[in-house]
């Protein structure tokens, strides 16, 4: 935990998990971009739904003024309808390849009291709005990409790795998708040591292509965490195809297909490589990723302000 004093602000940031933390700095950035551009007097807490402790305002805010509650949701809420397991999750109007939908929200109860809900992912605010029983909820929940990067960097040379995943846990259906990769002519590496934002940059800088696939068959939020850094360091993605796809901003840039043909399509790419760098990174589709932080912060700008005049 920690308080970063902004100006007349104080932002309280709450602990997070690792693989989350250079999300969570970035937050912290477009936080600071909006308190310093209207010269705010405002305390914000930032992540308390995945902290351990309990926090509130008059235990860490040394001034009395309007408290923001800020909170990010890490978790997948698509998760495929299974009909035996008996779920209490309500159910998502959304149906993808013959399969249904449910609304999973980790940790609701803490979610419900956020002023504002931001998460990584542009599918999962989508899936949330299909149902009203979370109506409330869902007028405080906005997507903010996990533009982490501020400059774009596009270079087909030089890139040593021909294909890339970074499995932390091999079980399941990446264990089956490494076997399949081992079986074939695909050179492959599964790097799971970089954490650091610049050790992951420096990882994506030298890598041709990254696979992506769901981490099982039940929660198929796309992954953007992982996706759109890469993108914004020159890396194709080859991904499995998740529903409600059609809502990223980048949706164009991801090359989709199904996860049994995830090798296939990747070798297929490889021996094309050149073809489909300059289709994907187009001037058109690198402007895409430019325009996805100015995005993020007039949304979560126009929020803030909004939440200003409505908190006591």
């Amino acid at each position: 935990m920690g308080n970063i004093k902004v100006n007349n602000s104080i932002i309280h940031v709450c602990n997070n998990p690792r693989w989350v933390k250079d999300y969570n700095n970035y937050i912290v950035s477009l936080l600071k971009y909006v308190i310093n551009k209207h010269n705010l007097s405002i305390n914000i807490i930032l992540g308390h739904n995945a902290s351990r402790y309990k926090i509130r305002g008059s235990n860490v805010f040394p001034k009395k003024q309007k408290t923001i509650n800020i909170n990010i949701n890490y978790e997948h809420t698509l998760v495929t309808d299974d009909k035996n397991t008996g779920s209490k999750h309500p159910k998502s109007n959304i149906i993808f390849n013959n399969s249904s939908y449910l609304i999973r929200i980790d940790k609701i109860e803490v979610l419900r009291n956020s002023h504002i809900l931001l998460d990584y992912c542009n599918p999962n605010v989508y899936n949330v709005k299909t149902n009203s029983h979370y109506y409330n909820l869902s007028k405080n929940h906005i997507y903010i990409a996990p533009s982490l990067y501020e400059n774009i960097f596009i270079n087909h040379t030089n890139r040593k790795i021909d294909s890339l995943t970074t499995f932390l846990n091999v079980f399941g259906r990446r264990k089956k998708l490494l076997d399949n990769i081992r079986k074939s002519s695909l050179k492959h590496s599964n790097i799971n040591t970089c954490f650091t934002k610049q050790n992951i940059q420096n990882l994506y800088k030298n890598t041709k292509i990254l696979i992506n696939i769901h981490q099982n068959n039940n929660t198929n939020s796309f992954e953007e965490l992982r996706c759109l850094p890469a993108l914004q360091n020159g890396v194709l993605i080859v991904s499995e195809e998740s529903p409600l796809t059609n809502v990223l901003p980048y949706n164009d840039l991801i090359i989709w297909t199904k996860y049994d043909n995830i090798v296939a399509k990747t070798k297929e790419v490889l021996n094309n490589y050149e073809e489909y760098y300059n289709k994907i990174f187009s001037k058109c589709n690198i402007h895409i990723l430019k325009n996805i932080d100015s995005n993020n912060k007039k949304d979560i700008e126009t929020k803030i302000l909004d939440k200003i005049k409505l908190v006591s």
